[in-house]
């Protein structure tokens, strides 16, 4: 009798050996399939990730071309008062030179 339970045990971890045996074959197919689909995942990530990257990028190119588009009529204003106003004191100076100069010299020199 207890060589039968022997031999059941053993007939038992047999059969239980080879059932795992064989599922693991199918774990192993069923992990690397899920490993596969982690890898292309990520990859699409990536690509994802890039695309909007660049997305970004343009929409930042295009802004900055917009901006300065628009403020270059301000730009211009600028500089054109700035000139103006440049000239102005120019003026000034040639004028109170002109009047130091008349002090010195008296009315005659121009």
């Amino acid at each position: 009798m207890n060589r039968l339970k022997s031999t059941r045990s053993l007939v038992v971890a047999t059969a239980v050996l080879g059932f795992l045996v064989v599922g693991s074959d199918n774990t192993w197919a069923d992990a690397k399939q899920a490993a596969d689909q982690v890898v292309e995942g990520a990859k699409k990530v990536g690509r994802g990730v890039e695309e909007t990257a660049k997305g970004v990028g343009t929409t930042v190119t295009e802004g900055a071309k917009e901006a300065g588009q628009k403020a270059k009529p301000v730009a211009d204003t600028l500089h054109d008062r700035a000139k103006g106003f440049g000239e102005a004191i120019w003026d000034v100076m040639k004028s109170v030179g002109r009047t130091v100069q008349r002090a010195f010299t008296g009315p005659q020199a121009q």
